[in-house]
């Protein structure tokens, strides 16, 4: 289990495969472990890299930084991926992400890669919506506490027997962002992404209504941006969220194309 030291925080990661790198940002209530389905299907052509947050997974508990974590917990993951990246030696890489994740990785690219000095490649993003109004952030939250009682033994694994003490952390970090008003991805953040984007979604995904509006609205501001929205996922449960495990057979064609195209 290999882990790096960042800011007196020991960090779990994973690495597989060789060639350029493509780091995957874990959704909010998941670890790097979790994507181990997609990190064979790219590690054939990527060296791919995924890690916990401090407080997840199999990285340390102790928290640093707590301001900045709770005044926006996305961007504070995408900062916490260039100090992992630059530790590991890495100066451009691609970046994927689902959900929260998707957000993370639209910072990334947007605005903390360009402070680190780092390039980025390509950007995957699915199953998210970059605008966020109270009301979606807690209804999306609602629905979380059915996940976990279905998951909850997936979880366990991810992070230990204290997974739900993790999940409901990362909750109460959420239920305040939403009781502020929400949130939004800025312009700016948008503006500033020059690398080629994908986003990819599902017009079932109840966690993310309204997204085939919410994705045009991007897709006009982001210059190199490419959109795919399943109209349905036929997942066997009919769990919609997220498209890369709805429907991963799909998702992984697009993606494959996507990236062809912009290696």
């Amino acid at each position: 289990m290999p882990t790096l030291d960042i800011g007196e925080q020991a960090i779990h990661y994973l690495e597989r495969g060789a060639g350029e790198a493509l780091l995957i940002l874990p959704d909010d209530i998941h670890a790097a472990v979790a994507y181990e389905g997609e990190m064979a299907h790219l590690a054939h052509r990527f060296r791919v890299l995924a890690f916990d947050m401090p407080g997840t997974g199999g990285s340390t508990r102790a928290l640093r930084y707590l301001d900045e974590r709770t005044f926006d917990p996305w961007n504070f993951r995408a900062d916490f991926a260039c100090h992992l990246l630059l530790g590991l030696g890495i100066d451009r890489c691609y970046v994927l992400g689902a959900g929260g994740g998707a957000l993370a990785a639209l910072h990334f690219a947007g605005r903390q890669a360009a402070l680190h000095r780092l390039t980025v490649l390509g950007v995957v993003v699915d199953s998210f919506l970059a605008d966020l109004d109270h009301r979606t952030l807690h209804r999306a939250l609602d629905r979380r506490e059915h996940y976990l009682v279905r998951h909850g033994d997936a979880l366990r694994q991810q992070h230990g027997d204290d997974w739900r003490a993790v999940i409901d952390a990362d909750t109460a970090l959420a239920r305040g962002i939403a009781d502020r008003g929400g949130y939004a991805i800025g312009e700016h953040v948008l503006n500033a992404i020059r690398c080629p984007v994908l986003m990819t979604g599902s017009l079932q995904d109840d966690v993310t209504p309204g997204i085939a509006a919410a994705f045009a609205r991007i897709a006009g501001i982001i210059p190199d941006c490419s959109v795919f929205l399943a109209s349905t996922a036929h997942h066997r449960h009919g769990e919609e969220h997220p498209l890369m495990w709805a429907d991963p057979e799909t998702f992984r064609s697009v993606v494959d194309r996507f990236l062809a195209r912009v290696r």
